[in-house]
């Protein structure tokens, strides 16, 4: 039995069944549901073959030799597919909800699987997924200066029960001209939007606490609704001792290569400034990793601090800290959202 479904059911369900992308390799690259499974009826060149012929000789030339390409690919397909469904359940979709999944859900739905079919296809889902962002959701934004273990802070409240979006996560980016550094894999600028929407869903109607990012993280850049929303919330600013941030961000940068340290310290130069770069350089080069440190911490607290002095009169809440001490902080941001009326 074939199930055509809306988006937003689509999702929620994706979340319990495999889901089978139908779309070429290239399509899914570009972006996807989160848990989805690549699971091309045509690879890219055939995509591109049966495109070209629908425009230059018309829809029959190019269904027939689709058929051609699908006819030695769908008993493989068929035995994959079983083998990928979740209690007699899978859910397949391709660009617009389309012959691509129509077909493979027919398949399928002849070896008695119940089959659930995206409406429009993943053009729907991302309609979805701009949608969630306009969303207004309960946010609490921690803030500080960079080595204040922010994303640390939002892992030890996510351990304790609360909701947080980690967008550094789902960016594979910490943000900065370093933030690539020790990051695995490239994520497009829709699969980073999927997945901050996929997680909002799940999120929503709770207080949600995210680390107070610049909007613009690489190559990646926060949706303007998602960004509104953001500077909006109110920001709990840690403030620790300059010890404490000099060692956590020798623990997580201390050990990366010198060729991508340098090219990032090369990025920032203009602002650095000639004298300041060559000095960065020079330490780097010389193995003197708490002196570079110290010295890109003087650029970017000024950074932090112009943009943290934008925000709306009131929402800045200090939090000040003789140490870091994770249960502290968390317990301290926990009791002050609640003196706001946040609901935790």
């Amino acid at each position: 039995m074939v199930k055509t479904i809306l988006a937003d059911e689509f999702v929620r369900l994706s979340w319990e069944l495999p889901v089978l992308d139908v779309r070429s390799p290239g399509e899914f690259r570009m972006g996807h549901i989160s848990s989805a499974l690549t699971f091309p009826l045509f690879d890219d060149g055939e995509r591109a073959e049966i495109g070209t012929l629908y425009k230059q000789m018309g829809q029959l030339p190019a269904v027939e030799r689709g058929l051609e390409i699908v006819g030695g690919k769908m008993k493989e397909m068929f035995v994959q597919g079983l083998g990928h469904a979740r209690g007699g359940k899978v859910m397949v979709h391709c660009w617009r909800g389309g012959k691509r999944s129509e077909s493979v859900a027919n398949l399928l739905s002849v070896a008695g699987l119940e089959v659930f079919l995206l409406q429009g296809g993943y053009k729907s889902y991302r309609n979805w997924v701009l949608d969630q962002f306009k969303c207004k959701e309960s946010f609490v934004v921690v803030g500080g200066l960079t080595g204040t273990g922010k994303t640390r802070i939002l892992h030890a409240l996510r351990e304790q029960g609360q909701a947080i979006l980690d967008i550094e996560d789902r960016a594979a980016h910490r943000g900065s001209a370093f933030g690539r550094l020790g990051q695995i894999g490239y994520v497009s600028p829709q699969q980073f939007e999927n997945g901050m929407a996929e997680d909002l869903a799940q999120l929503s109607g709770k207080t949600i606490w995210l680390e107070d990012e610049s909007r613009v993280l690489g190559s990646l850049t926060l949706p303007q609704s998602l960004w509104d929303q953001k500077q909006l919330a109110p920001v709990f600013y840690v403030e620790i001792p300059d010890e404490d941030r000099v060692r956590m961000l020798l623990e997580d940068y201390g050990e990366l290569n010198h060729e991508g340290v340098a090219a990032s310290i090369r990025k920032i130069s203009q602002s650095l400034g000639g004298l300041r770069t060559q000095q960065a350089l020079d330490a780097l080069e010389r193995n003197d990793a708490e002196v570079l440190v110290r010295m890109l911490l003087a650029y970017y607290d000024k950074l932090y601090q112009n943009s943290l002095s934008a925000k709306p009169g009131g929402k800045v809440h200090h939090l000040k800290f003789e140490r870091f001490d994770l249960d502290e902080i968390t317990d301290s941001l926990k009791a002050k959202a609640v003196e706001l009326g946040f609901a935790l």
